[in-house]
């Protein structure tokens, strides 16, 4: 049986990419967003709605419109934006989250997935990383979602939403947020394809956990349509690879070769990616929901490498 998905943040990154997935089930897929237009393609048949998360009038009219069965809450201002613009980061990333989940009970939305971040870690961290490790973000960003996981599960347990979150490593995608500090190593392949040039932020040896955007849609697709009496928990962590930026950089040069790549380390850029794990536990996404690795570094940069040059022959 086909089903409605509205999803916050909707002309962003992985909502655009996700669209085409969640229409290939069969599903209907509605866009909410702040932005003029997606900033990608996105499935054929689409709602696309502008609205502004903070105005708690503009969600509740989009939800009694098309009448969702679930919200994928994807809406956030990122790393780098929230450290710029703190109130509005609380506005956007706090005062948005809440007023979604009232405006869920509100209008009878059972659903809700939050796709949380790995930098809601901090500190001196395990290795590999715990499950339930304590979380001490040295960023406003993961503060923030680290108190949206806590209001998911405050509405699951005392609302009755079935809530669902995923914590991602940083995202290694095309359409990356310039803005997020985790873009670097999307941009390191943006870049060195495009203009043959790129240089880094961080250290060679800046190894945090990170996710090729393709397996991220994967396991946000497997988790949101697992069945409920197989979780054991509501938020998730999931684990792909590690490369120091040093093999991000080898990996593209390997197939690019005419491309330059240096290393400026940003130190306050450098503290705060390397405080982000490096090894994860995703123990009970692999048995819950059968989370597994389709791309390892060599396949990531293949195929990341070969999308990127089709499209700028495609564009030439």
């Amino acid at each position: 049986m086909s089903k409605i998905y509205l999803i916050t943040g909707g002309a962003g990154n992985l909502a655009c990419q996700l669209s085409f997935d969640l229409v290939g089930h069969g599903d209907r897929v509605v866009l909410f967003d702040i932005a003029q237009h997606p900033a990608a393609r996105v499935a054929e048949g689409c709602q696309y709605v502008r609205g502004d998360l903070t105005q708690r009038e503009d969600l509740l009219s989009a939800l009694k419109r098309y009448k969702p069965d679930s919200i994928l809450h994807f809406a956030s201002l990122l790393s780098g934006s929230c450290e710029l613009d703190r109130q509005q980061a609380w506005r956007v990333n706090m005062d948005g989250t809440f007023g979604l989940f009232e405006v869920a009970i509100q209008t009878d939305v059972k659903q809700v997935l939050f796709t949380s971040t790995l930098a809601t870690y901090g500190g001196r961290l395990r290795n590999p990383l715990p499950e339930d490790s304590p979380q001490w973000p040295s960023g406003l960003y993961g503060a923030t979602k680290v108190a949206c996981e806590r209001l998911g599960v405050y509405y699951h347990e005392q609302h009755g939403i079935d809530f669902r979150c995923i914590r991602l490593p940083v995202v290694v995608s095309p359409f990356a947020p310039p803005g997020a500090a985790s873009a670097y190593a999307s941009q390191a392949f943006v870049q060195s394809v495009r203009s043959r040039r790129f240089v880094f932020q961080v250290r060679p040896e800046t190894r945090p956990a990170i996710i090729y955007v393709k397996d991220a849609l994967y396991a946000i697709d497997d988790l949101l349509h697992a069945p409920q009496a197989d979780l054991t928990r509501r938020v998730y962590n999931i684990h792909a690879i590690a490369p120091s930026a040093s093999e991000l950089a080898e990996a593209i040069t390997d197939r690019v070769s005419d491309a330059e790549v240096t290393f400026e380390p940003d130190p306050s850029l450098v503290r705060l990616i390397e405080s982000w794990p490096t090894t994860i536990d995703d123990t009970s996404a692999r048995s819950d929901w059968g989370w597994r690795l389709r791309y390892d570094l060599p396949a990531l940069a293949d195929h990341f490498i070969q999308e990127l040059q089709r499209e700028s022959t495609d564009a030439s």
